[in-house]
């Protein structure tokens, strides 16, 4: 099935992106530029940084024109588009927004295996299911191996008590540098679950998220989930993936999150720079499904940068492509005595 991607409220002359790079702003970008502003609600300290990353703004946008171009030529499988990170360099989303670090974690875990004779459905969607909590944004705080854990963690304890319960990234952040997480300066799935284990975690309602670092306020009293293990995907398999997400439920992944992942729109995404090895995954998301569009196969995955990007904060990365964007390095999920 091939889908539509939405249209952008930029109205802009292909000619007028295409023209060589101003040391002034394009004037007749003004309205364009003033409406995405607003809508962001970017706020600029002075001129000087309004003009700088009005800059880098107008140079995303050249790039999603000629991109979006190639794509009709059928150079691409996915769409870009302007959203709230339009301002941002790829080198100041890489060091500012992602957070993944992978770990040798020495406590023992158990590694998954397909049970036999079950069978994955050839499609699955959890959040029509109601596994999934809505997408959340998590700012400048590298703060996603918080929500890739978490998001796995709901899942399975819907699946235990029948409620879908938001639970606290921030939580995460203040609280498990114990266990060796560094709070918006990165951390582990692995670390996330093994602070969970002990102490438990509290609602996002009971400790909301502020997509910065805190003094802990942990209270015991108001912990609502705790998992007894995790369990962890042989490094590379597709196929096993594909099997925990369609007979498991969501599980907790890392990508590489570099090159126009950004301002990704729509579409599946592929990406030929794309690092598949292992250790080069930068960002902790989720994967909450799987399918197949415009024949291609993908990954149905939730990401933790806002609704505004991508597919209403989703994005469909390649499936079934040599473990495209190392997917499939970094799979997690928890589990309950």
């Amino acid at each position: 099935m091939k889908t539509m991607c939405p249209a952008t409220i930029f109205l802009v002359s292909l000619f007028s992106l295409l023209i060589p790079t101003h040391s002034a702003p394009d004037p007749t970008l003004d309205t364009h530029w003033q409406l995405w502003v607003k809508t962001h609600q970017k706020i600029y300290k002075d001129a000087e940084e309004e003009r700088a990353r009005r800059t880098i703004w107008e140079e995303t946008l050249k790039f999603i024109t000629v991109h979006n171009l190639e794509h009709s030529l059928g150079l691409h499988t996915y769409e870009v588009g302007m959203n709230h990170l339009g301002d941002m360099t790829v080198e100041e989303f890489t060091a500012t927004m992602k957070g993944f670090q992978a770990s040798d974690d020495p406590v023992p875990n158990v590694m998954y295996v397909p049970q036999e004779g079950v069978k994955p459905p050839e499609a699955i969607d959890w959040r029509e299911r109601g596994y999934v909590t809505k997408v959340m944004d998590q700012g400048d705080c590298k703060s996603c191996y918080a929500f890739s854990a978490l998001g796995a963690l709901e899942g399975q304890w819907k699946k235990k008590s029948g409620n879908l319960v938001p639970l606290s990234a921030q939580n995460l952040v203040d609280c498990s540098k114990k266990e060796g997480n560094n709070g918006c300066d990165m951390g582990s799935m692995e670390f996330s679950y093994n602070y969970i284990m002990k102490d438990g975690v509290m609602t996002e309602n009971d400790y909301p998220y502020h997509a910065k670092e805190g003094r802990c306020r942990f209270d015991a009293n108001n912990v609502v989930a705790r998992c007894s293990g995790y369990v962890k995907l042989k490094i590379g398999s597709e196929d096993d993936l594909k099997h925990a997400v369609g007979i498991i439920g969501p599980v907790a992944v890392a990508i590489d999150a570099k090159h126009e992942f950004k301002d990704y729109q729509c579409g599946v995404y592929t990406n030929p720079n794309c690092n598949s090895s292992q250790g080069g995954q930068d960002h902790a998301v989720l994967v909450v499904g799987y399918g197949r569009e415009d024949g291609k196969d993908y990954w149905l995955v939730k990401n933790s940068h806002g609704t505004t990007f991508g597919e209403k904060g989703y994005i469909k990365i390649r499936r079934n492509y040599d473990n495209h964007c190392g997917i499939a390095n970094h799979g997690i999920y928890p589990t309950f005595g």
